[in-house]
């Protein structure tokens, strides 16, 4: 029996998409129950984490991706989880302003959100992006000259 890969789980992602919004869900009810919210914090970044892990397995199965290394696709995951930490970070901060008193969590989201998007984007192989978006510029130049030489105006609209 041969089995074929074709991405990452299903499974993992909405496991990973269940327990992210249940996390979302339980820390906005904490919240307006006058709770503490660490346990909606802890939910969402675990749920986070498996919702990352499955964009990394499923970046490095596709074969139309660029990121064709494991390099490259750890490179993905610190950059998506940099900016989860940054948005998470910059919620959990805010909201620990007025309703709560684990703020010092978001400033720590914060920070490790810094360092992990300087780290993701030093691994992340950013030539084969720079040289797809150059090739692709290259291209609309091409039609573009080849709609003036031909009298096309169509392209101008």
């Amino acid at each position: 029996m041969t089995e074929t890969w074709d991405g990452a789980s299903p499974l993992l992602f909405l496991g990973g998409a269940a327990v992210f919004l249940g996390g979302v869900a339980l820390f906005g009810y904490d919240l307006f129950a006058g709770n503490d919210p660490f346990r909606g914090i802890v939910g969402n970044a675990v749920g986070a984490a498996l919702l990352i892990g499955w964009a990394a397995l499923d970046t490095v199965q596709d074969p139309n991706s660029e990121v064709d290394s494991r390099g490259g696709a750890v490179g993905t995951a610190l950059l998506l989880y940099g900016i989860y930490l940054l948005l998470g970070g910059v919620t959990v901060a805010a909201t620990g302003l007025l309703f709560h008193e684990r703020g010092a969590i978001g400033l720590w989201y914060v920070g490790l959100a810094i360092v992990s998007i300087v780290i993701g984007f030093l691994i992340f192989p950013t030539e084969s992006v720079v040289e797809e978006q150059n090739g692709k510029q290259k291209d609309d130049a091409a039609d573009s000259a080849s709609a003036e030489v031909s009298g096309d105006d169509t392209e101008r609209a």
